[in-house]
Protein backbone atom coordinates (compact mmCIF):
# COMPACT_ATOMS: atom_id res chain seq x y z
CA UNK A 1 0.00 0.00 0.00
CA UNK A 2 2.61 2.29 0.84
CA UNK A 3 4.01 1.90 -2.61
CA UNK A 4 0.75 3.51 -4.14
CA UNK A 5 1.62 7.50 -4.20
CA UNK A 6 4.97 6.34 -5.37
CA UNK A 7 3.40 4.72 -8.72
CA UNK A 8 0.50 7.18 -9.11
CA UNK A 9 3.52 10.15 -8.88
CA UNK A 10 5.42 8.15 -11.57
CA UNK A 11 2.24 7.70 -13.63
CA UNK A 12 1.12 11.44 -13.42
CA UNK A 13 4.85 12.55 -14.29
CA UNK A 14 4.18 10.26 -17.14
CA UNK A 15 1.28 11.75 -18.52
CA UNK A 16 2.42 15.47 -18.09
CA UNK A 17 5.11 14.21 -19.77
CA UNK A 18 3.36 12.64 -22.71
CA UNK A 19 0.51 15.97 -22.52
CA UNK A 20 3.72 18.22 -23.34
CA UNK A 21 4.92 16.03 -26.32
CA UNK A 22 1.60 15.66 -27.63
CA UNK A 23 1.05 19.69 -27.61
CA UNK A 24 4.14 19.89 -29.03
CA UNK A 25 3.75 17.54 -31.93
CA UNK A 26 0.91 19.28 -32.15
CA UNK A 27 2.62 23.02 -32.76
CA UNK A 28 5.15 20.98 -35.32
CA UNK A 29 2.52 20.30 -38.22
CA UNK A 30 2.33 23.81 -39.56
CA UNK A 31 5.86 23.52 -40.58
CA UNK A 32 5.74 25.54 -44.06
CA UNK A 33 2.58 27.41 -45.25
CA UNK A 34 -0.57 25.93 -46.02
CA UNK A 35 -1.72 28.55 -48.60
CA UNK A 36 -0.17 30.62 -51.38
CA UNK A 37 0.73 34.06 -50.06
CA UNK A 38 3.76 36.50 -49.74
CA UNK A 39 4.94 37.10 -53.84
CA UNK A 40 4.41 40.68 -52.99
CA UNK A 41 6.38 42.86 -51.39
CA UNK A 42 7.45 46.26 -50.99
CA UNK A 43 3.85 47.35 -50.66
CA UNK A 44 2.02 49.30 -47.36
CA UNK A 45 -1.25 48.53 -46.19
CA UNK A 46 -3.46 50.87 -43.71
CA UNK A 47 -5.50 49.06 -41.68
CA UNK A 48 -8.36 50.78 -39.45
CA UNK A 49 -9.99 49.44 -36.47
CA UNK A 50 -11.42 50.61 -33.31
CA UNK A 51 -8.90 51.38 -30.37
CA UNK A 52 -7.92 49.34 -28.13
CA UNK A 53 -8.56 45.82 -30.80
CA UNK A 54 -6.01 46.15 -32.82
CA UNK A 55 -3.53 46.00 -29.71
CA UNK A 56 -3.85 42.56 -28.36
CA UNK A 57 -1.25 40.22 -28.28
CA UNK A 58 -2.49 38.09 -30.78
CA UNK A 59 -3.43 40.92 -33.51
CA UNK A 60 0.35 42.13 -32.92
CA UNK A 61 2.07 39.17 -33.33
CA UNK A 62 0.45 38.46 -36.62
CA UNK A 63 1.46 42.06 -37.71
CA UNK A 64 4.55 41.42 -37.15
CA UNK A 65 4.92 38.10 -38.49
CA UNK A 66 3.08 39.29 -41.48
CA UNK A 67 6.00 42.29 -41.85
CA UNK A 68 8.85 40.53 -41.19
CA UNK A 69 8.17 37.44 -43.75
CA UNK A 70 6.23 39.57 -46.46
CA UNK A 71 8.94 42.78 -46.15
CA UNK A 72 5.57 44.46 -46.64
CA UNK A 73 4.04 47.13 -43.75
CA UNK A 74 0.84 47.97 -42.18
CA UNK A 75 -0.44 51.52 -41.23
CA UNK A 76 -2.65 50.50 -38.24
CA UNK A 77 -5.13 53.44 -37.58
CA UNK A 78 -7.54 53.22 -34.57
CA UNK A 79 -10.45 55.68 -33.79
CA UNK A 80 -12.41 55.13 -30.61
CA UNK A 81 -15.65 53.30 -30.83
CA UNK A 82 -17.46 56.49 -30.65
CA UNK A 83 -15.43 58.30 -34.16
CA UNK A 84 -15.32 54.79 -35.66
CA UNK A 85 -18.55 54.94 -37.72
CA UNK A 86 -18.34 58.55 -39.16
CA UNK A 87 -14.44 57.95 -39.80
CA UNK A 88 -15.05 55.03 -42.10
CA UNK A 89 -18.45 56.51 -43.83
CA UNK A 90 -16.66 59.91 -44.47
CA UNK A 91 -13.50 57.86 -45.85
CA UNK A 92 -15.89 55.06 -48.19
CA UNK A 93 -17.90 58.15 -49.56
CA UNK A 94 -14.83 59.92 -50.18
CA UNK A 95 -12.80 57.29 -51.98
CA UNK A 96 -10.25 57.27 -49.43
CA UNK A 97 -11.04 54.37 -47.15
CA UNK A 98 -8.57 52.19 -45.72
CA UNK A 99 -7.20 48.70 -47.67
CA UNK A 100 -8.33 46.68 -44.97
CA UNK A 101 -11.00 47.39 -41.84
CA UNK A 102 -11.93 45.23 -38.46
CA UNK A 103 -15.02 45.53 -37.14
CA UNK A 104 -17.81 43.73 -35.78
CA UNK A 105 -19.92 41.76 -38.66
CA UNK A 106 -23.43 41.45 -39.05
CA UNK A 107 -25.77 44.63 -38.41
CA UNK A 108 -22.63 46.29 -37.22
CA UNK A 109 -21.98 46.97 -40.42
CA UNK A 110 -25.08 47.50 -42.29
CA UNK A 111 -23.99 51.22 -41.81
CA UNK A 112 -21.04 50.54 -44.25
CA UNK A 113 -22.82 48.96 -47.47
CA UNK A 114 -20.99 45.76 -47.16
CA UNK A 115 -22.62 44.72 -50.75
CA UNK A 116 -20.83 47.45 -52.47
CA UNK A 117 -17.69 48.32 -50.52
CA UNK A 118 -16.15 45.32 -48.86
CA UNK A 119 -14.52 41.66 -50.78
CA UNK A 120 -16.71 38.65 -51.28
CA UNK A 121 -14.76 35.96 -49.78
CA UNK A 122 -16.98 33.36 -50.59
CA UNK A 123 -14.98 31.09 -52.71
CA UNK A 124 -11.99 31.66 -50.48
CA UNK A 125 -10.08 28.33 -49.68
CA UNK A 126 -9.90 29.25 -45.90
CA UNK A 127 -13.69 28.95 -45.39
CA UNK A 128 -13.32 25.46 -44.77
CA UNK A 129 -10.69 25.48 -41.73
CA UNK A 130 -13.55 27.66 -39.91
CA UNK A 131 -15.40 26.50 -36.82
CA UNK A 132 -19.25 26.14 -37.60
CA UNK A 133 -19.77 29.19 -34.83
CA UNK A 134 -17.41 31.19 -36.75
CA UNK A 135 -18.71 31.35 -40.37
CA UNK A 136 -21.93 32.06 -38.90
CA UNK A 137 -20.10 35.36 -37.70
CA UNK A 138 -19.02 35.71 -41.14
CA UNK A 139 -22.14 35.68 -43.39
CA UNK A 140 -23.53 39.03 -44.14
CA UNK A 141 -25.94 38.66 -47.13
CA UNK A 142 -25.26 35.22 -48.32
CA UNK A 143 -21.71 36.30 -48.15
CA UNK A 144 -18.51 35.78 -46.58
CA UNK A 145 -17.50 39.19 -45.52
CA UNK A 146 -14.14 38.73 -44.31
CA UNK A 147 -11.92 36.97 -42.21
CA UNK A 148 -12.67 36.22 -38.15
CA UNK A 149 -9.28 36.78 -36.86
CA UNK A 150 -9.98 37.10 -32.98
CA UNK A 151 -10.39 35.40 -29.72
CA UNK A 152 -13.59 32.90 -28.90
CA UNK A 153 -14.98 34.08 -25.76
CA UNK A 154 -18.00 32.20 -23.97
CA UNK A 155 -19.78 34.69 -21.99
CA UNK A 156 -21.72 33.75 -18.79
CA UNK A 157 -21.56 34.38 -14.88
CA UNK A 158 -18.14 34.52 -13.81
CA UNK A 159 -18.37 33.33 -10.09
CA UNK A 160 -15.95 32.79 -6.83
CA UNK A 161 -15.60 29.34 -5.97
CA UNK A 162 -14.32 30.22 -2.68
CA UNK A 163 -17.03 32.44 -1.79
CA UNK A 164 -20.08 29.84 -2.57
CA UNK A 165 -17.84 27.36 -0.74
CA UNK A 166 -17.58 28.64 2.48
CA UNK A 167 -21.20 29.55 3.25
CA UNK A 168 -22.29 26.22 1.14
CA UNK A 169 -23.76 27.70 -1.89
CA UNK A 170 -24.68 25.58 -4.47
CA UNK A 171 -24.00 27.00 -8.14
CA UNK A 172 -27.61 28.06 -9.32
CA UNK A 173 -29.88 26.12 -12.16
CA UNK A 174 -32.82 28.29 -12.57
CA UNK A 175 -33.55 32.06 -12.37
CA UNK A 176 -35.37 31.31 -9.34
CA UNK A 177 -32.34 29.62 -7.31
CA UNK A 178 -30.13 32.67 -8.54
CA UNK A 179 -31.95 34.99 -6.91
CA UNK A 180 -32.27 32.78 -3.60
CA UNK A 181 -28.20 32.48 -4.29
CA UNK A 182 -28.13 36.22 -4.28
CA UNK A 183 -30.33 36.42 -1.17
CA UNK A 184 -28.26 34.03 0.69
CA UNK A 185 -24.68 35.99 -0.49
CA UNK A 186 -26.11 39.33 1.06
CA UNK A 187 -27.24 37.77 4.21
CA UNK A 188 -23.22 37.06 4.54
CA UNK A 189 -22.41 40.48 3.57
CA UNK A 190 -21.13 39.60 0.31
CA UNK A 191 -22.44 41.70 -3.01
CA UNK A 192 -24.02 39.17 -5.10
CA UNK A 193 -22.89 40.88 -8.38
CA UNK A 194 -20.61 43.72 -9.65
CA UNK A 195 -22.76 45.59 -12.24
CA UNK A 196 -20.80 48.32 -13.95
CA UNK A 197 -23.95 50.08 -14.87
CA UNK A 198 -22.22 53.00 -16.10
CA UNK A 199 -20.50 51.27 -18.23
CA UNK A 200 -23.72 50.88 -20.45
CA UNK A 201 -22.56 48.59 -22.91
CA UNK A 202 -21.62 46.29 -20.15
CA UNK A 203 -25.28 45.85 -18.75
CA UNK A 204 -25.19 42.98 -21.78
CA UNK A 205 -29.06 42.51 -21.86
CA UNK A 206 -28.42 41.10 -25.56
CA UNK A 207 -27.66 37.81 -22.98
CA UNK A 208 -31.22 36.87 -22.58
CA UNK A 209 -32.39 38.50 -25.68
CA UNK A 210 -30.54 35.25 -27.68
CA UNK A 211 -32.77 33.58 -26.07
CA UNK A 212 -35.66 35.48 -27.71
CA UNK A 213 -34.69 36.14 -31.11
CA UNK A 214 -33.57 31.92 -31.69
CA UNK A 215 -37.27 32.38 -32.85
CA UNK A 216 -36.89 33.41 -36.48
CA UNK A 217 -40.59 34.96 -36.36
CA UNK A 218 -39.59 37.60 -33.22
CA UNK A 219 -36.37 38.29 -35.00
CA UNK A 220 -38.36 39.23 -38.68
CA UNK A 221 -41.05 41.06 -37.14
CA UNK A 222 -38.70 43.55 -34.95
CA UNK A 223 -36.33 43.63 -37.77
CA UNK A 224 -39.26 44.76 -40.03
CA UNK A 225 -40.56 46.83 -37.05
CA UNK A 226 -43.90 45.25 -37.10
CA UNK A 227 -42.94 44.62 -33.20
CA UNK A 228 -40.87 46.66 -30.13
CA UNK A 229 -39.30 45.46 -27.46
CA UNK A 230 -42.24 46.53 -25.34
CA UNK A 231 -44.65 44.12 -27.24
CA UNK A 232 -42.48 40.80 -25.94
CA UNK A 233 -43.15 39.49 -22.17
CA UNK A 234 -40.08 38.14 -21.67
CA UNK A 235 -38.26 41.35 -22.64
CA UNK A 236 -40.76 42.88 -19.90
CA UNK A 237 -38.76 40.15 -17.46
CA UNK A 238 -35.32 40.97 -18.43
CA UNK A 239 -35.81 44.72 -17.72
CA UNK A 240 -37.77 44.04 -14.39
CA UNK A 241 -35.40 41.92 -13.27
CA UNK A 242 -32.19 44.78 -13.36
CA UNK A 243 -35.18 46.32 -11.48
CA UNK A 244 -35.28 44.14 -8.89
CA UNK A 245 -31.68 43.38 -8.51
CA UNK A 246 -30.29 47.11 -8.18
CA UNK A 247 -33.84 47.52 -5.28
CA UNK A 248 -32.99 44.37 -3.19
CA UNK A 249 -29.23 46.11 -2.94
CA UNK A 250 -28.05 42.68 -5.20
CA UNK A 251 -25.37 45.14 -6.91
CA UNK A 252 -24.02 46.53 -4.35
CA UNK A 253 -24.21 50.54 -3.28
CA UNK A 254 -22.78 52.39 -6.25
CA UNK A 255 -23.53 50.31 -9.15
CA UNK A 256 -24.32 53.46 -10.62
CA UNK A 257 -21.23 54.68 -10.67
CA UNK A 258 -19.62 51.55 -11.12
CA UNK A 259 -17.85 50.61 -14.22
CA UNK A 260 -15.26 48.64 -16.38
CA UNK A 261 -11.96 50.03 -14.68
CA UNK A 262 -13.77 48.36 -11.33
CA UNK A 263 -14.20 44.80 -12.41
CA UNK A 264 -10.85 43.45 -11.55
CA UNK A 265 -10.61 45.13 -8.50
CA UNK A 266 -14.22 44.06 -7.26
CA UNK A 267 -13.50 40.78 -7.71
CA UNK A 268 -9.78 40.61 -6.20
CA UNK A 269 -11.53 42.07 -2.98
CA UNK A 270 -13.78 39.50 -2.11
CA UNK A 271 -16.29 41.42 -1.65
CA UNK A 272 -18.18 40.39 -4.77
CA UNK A 273 -19.19 37.05 -5.29
CA UNK A 274 -20.20 36.97 -9.54
CA UNK A 275 -19.71 39.44 -12.44
CA UNK A 276 -21.34 39.21 -15.82
CA UNK A 277 -18.45 38.50 -18.64
CA UNK A 278 -16.55 36.25 -20.75
CA UNK A 279 -13.99 33.76 -19.96
CA UNK A 280 -11.13 35.17 -21.47
CA UNK A 281 -11.40 38.07 -19.71
CA UNK A 282 -10.71 36.28 -16.68
CA UNK A 283 -6.92 36.09 -18.72
CA UNK A 284 -7.06 39.28 -20.80
CA UNK A 285 -7.95 41.94 -17.99
CA UNK A 286 -8.60 40.33 -14.36
CA UNK A 287 -5.77 40.75 -11.97
CA UNK A 288 -6.24 38.29 -9.73
CA UNK A 289 -5.95 34.35 -9.68
CA UNK A 290 -8.71 33.01 -12.71
CA UNK A 291 -8.41 30.06 -11.63
CA UNK A 292 -10.44 31.15 -8.58
CA UNK A 293 -13.54 31.34 -10.60
CA UNK A 294 -16.11 29.48 -12.45
CA UNK A 295 -18.28 29.98 -14.84
CA UNK A 296 -21.98 29.12 -14.92
CA UNK A 297 -24.86 30.51 -17.11
CA UNK A 298 -25.99 33.96 -17.16
CA UNK A 299 -29.32 34.71 -14.78
CA UNK A 300 -31.32 37.82 -16.36
CA UNK A 301 -34.77 37.15 -15.82
CA UNK A 302 -34.71 34.61 -18.75
CA UNK A 303 -34.44 31.83 -20.13
CA UNK A 304 -35.61 29.76 -17.16
CA UNK A 305 -32.36 27.71 -16.62
CA UNK A 306 -30.12 30.46 -18.11
CA UNK A 307 -27.51 31.08 -20.81
CA UNK A 308 -24.23 31.18 -21.98
CA UNK A 309 -23.64 33.11 -25.16
CA UNK A 310 -21.37 32.19 -27.98
CA UNK A 311 -17.96 34.78 -29.33
CA UNK A 312 -18.43 37.99 -31.01
CA UNK A 313 -15.95 38.03 -33.46
CA UNK A 314 -13.96 41.04 -35.38
CA UNK A 315 -13.72 40.69 -39.06
CA UNK A 316 -10.67 41.81 -41.17
CA UNK A 317 -12.56 42.76 -44.07
CA UNK A 318 -11.13 44.32 -47.42
CA UNK A 319 -11.81 47.65 -49.61
CA UNK A 320 -13.02 45.96 -52.37
CA UNK A 321 -12.49 48.65 -54.19
CA UNK A 322 -8.68 49.84 -52.56
CA UNK A 323 -6.00 50.58 -55.62
CA UNK A 324 -3.60 47.44 -53.38
CA UNK A 325 -6.44 44.94 -53.52
CA UNK A 326 -3.84 42.05 -54.32
CA UNK A 327 -1.88 43.06 -51.74
CA UNK A 328 -5.02 42.86 -49.17
CA UNK A 329 -6.13 40.01 -50.36
CA UNK A 330 -2.95 38.41 -50.13
CA UNK A 331 -2.92 39.40 -46.24
CA UNK A 332 -5.74 37.52 -45.23
CA UNK A 333 -4.50 34.84 -46.84
CA UNK A 334 -1.55 35.37 -44.70
CA UNK A 335 -3.86 35.94 -41.61
CA UNK A 336 -5.98 32.75 -42.68
CA UNK A 337 -3.06 29.92 -42.86
CA UNK A 338 -2.27 27.66 -39.68
CA UNK A 339 1.33 28.44 -40.78
CA UNK A 340 0.64 31.85 -38.92
CA UNK A 341 -2.34 31.89 -37.15
CA UNK A 342 -0.80 29.09 -34.75
CA UNK A 343 1.97 31.31 -33.93
CA UNK A 344 -0.01 34.23 -33.04
CA UNK A 345 -2.31 32.38 -30.97
CA UNK A 346 -0.12 30.30 -29.46
CA UNK A 347 -0.76 30.21 -25.41
CA UNK A 348 -3.66 32.62 -25.96
CA UNK A 349 -7.01 31.90 -24.19
CA UNK A 350 -9.33 31.08 -26.27
CA UNK A 351 -11.85 28.78 -28.42
CA UNK A 352 -10.50 27.75 -31.24
CA UNK A 353 -11.79 30.00 -34.35
CA UNK A 354 -10.62 27.38 -36.65
CA UNK A 355 -10.69 24.01 -37.10
CA UNK A 356 -6.67 23.58 -37.00
CA UNK A 357 -6.03 25.84 -34.17
CA UNK A 358 -3.54 24.01 -31.77
CA UNK A 359 -1.44 26.98 -30.62
CA UNK A 360 -4.08 28.50 -28.49
CA UNK A 361 -5.25 27.14 -25.13
CA UNK A 362 -8.98 26.48 -23.50
CA UNK A 363 -9.58 28.05 -20.65
CA UNK A 364 -10.18 26.02 -17.63
CA UNK A 365 -13.75 27.32 -16.96
CA UNK A 366 -14.95 26.21 -20.53
CA UNK A 367 -13.03 22.95 -19.76
CA UNK A 368 -14.86 22.82 -15.99
CA UNK A 369 -18.19 23.37 -17.83
CA UNK A 370 -18.02 22.04 -21.55
CA UNK A 371 -21.19 20.12 -21.37
CA UNK A 372 -23.45 22.54 -19.38
CA UNK A 373 -22.35 24.84 -21.75
CA UNK A 374 -23.41 22.85 -24.89
CA UNK A 375 -26.84 22.30 -23.28
CA UNK A 376 -27.35 25.53 -22.71
CA UNK A 377 -24.78 27.63 -25.44
CA UNK A 378 -26.58 30.19 -27.92
CA UNK A 379 -24.83 32.04 -30.96
CA UNK A 380 -24.15 35.66 -30.13
CA UNK A 381 -27.84 36.34 -32.32
CA UNK A 382 -29.09 39.85 -31.22
CA UNK A 383 -26.03 41.05 -31.44
CA UNK A 384 -24.97 40.10 -35.14
CA UNK A 385 -28.98 39.81 -36.69
CA UNK A 386 -31.52 42.30 -34.64
CA UNK A 387 -31.21 45.69 -37.28
CA UNK A 388 -30.30 48.37 -35.40
CA UNK A 389 -29.40 46.19 -32.54
CA UNK A 390 -27.10 48.58 -30.39
CA UNK A 391 -25.47 47.59 -26.62
CA UNK A 392 -25.67 51.25 -26.02
CA UNK A 393 -29.38 51.07 -26.07
CA UNK A 394 -29.40 49.96 -22.44
CA UNK A 395 -29.26 53.73 -21.32
CA UNK A 396 -32.80 53.44 -21.15
CA UNK A 397 -32.21 50.73 -18.55
CA UNK A 398 -29.87 52.62 -16.57
CA UNK A 399 -32.40 54.84 -16.71
CA UNK A 400 -35.02 52.69 -14.97
CA UNK A 401 -33.06 51.35 -12.42
CA UNK A 402 -32.00 54.68 -10.95
CA UNK A 403 -33.38 54.71 -7.46
CA UNK A 404 -35.36 58.07 -7.85
CA UNK A 405 -36.59 56.72 -11.89
CA UNK A 406 -40.48 57.21 -12.31
CA UNK A 407 -40.13 55.20 -15.46
CA UNK A 408 -42.46 51.71 -15.88
CA UNK A 409 -40.59 48.85 -17.83
CA UNK A 410 -42.90 48.96 -20.44
CA UNK A 411 -41.72 52.93 -20.69
CA UNK A 412 -38.18 51.41 -21.20
CA UNK A 413 -38.34 49.43 -23.41
CA UNK A 414 -40.08 52.15 -25.44
CA UNK A 415 -37.85 54.09 -25.31
CA UNK A 416 -35.35 51.18 -26.74
CA UNK A 417 -37.75 50.65 -29.58
CA UNK A 418 -37.36 54.00 -30.31
CA UNK A 419 -33.60 54.60 -30.44
CA UNK A 420 -33.58 52.00 -32.50
CA UNK A 421 -36.39 53.23 -35.27
CA UNK A 422 -33.71 56.26 -35.00
CA UNK A 423 -31.01 54.95 -36.44
CA UNK A 424 -32.98 53.50 -39.41
CA UNK A 425 -32.77 57.11 -41.97
CA UNK A 426 -29.54 58.18 -40.34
Amino acid sequence: MKKIPGVISVLIFCLLITACQSQEAKRQVFTEPQYDWGKISGETLTVWGSAPDLERTYIQKAFQRYEELTHNQLEVVQYSKDEIVEKMTTALNQGEAPDIFVSYGGTNIDVYNPDDNFYDFSQAKWINDLTDTSINQTVYHGKIIGLPHWEASVSGTLYNKDIFKKYNIEVPKTQEEFMSVCEELLSHGITPLYMPAKEISMLLYQFPLDSIVEDSDILNQLNQFEIGYEDIPEMLKIVEWYKEMATKGYFGDHYLEDDWNGMSPALESQKYAMLLCWDTWLYTDFKGDASQFGLMPAFLGVPYNGTFEGPNLNLFMVNKKSKKLDVALDFITFLADPYNYNVAFENIPTASVFKNQVGSITTYQYLENERLIEKNYRDSIAWLRIKEFSQMDAICIYEYIHPDSQMSAKECLEKMTALRKSRINQ
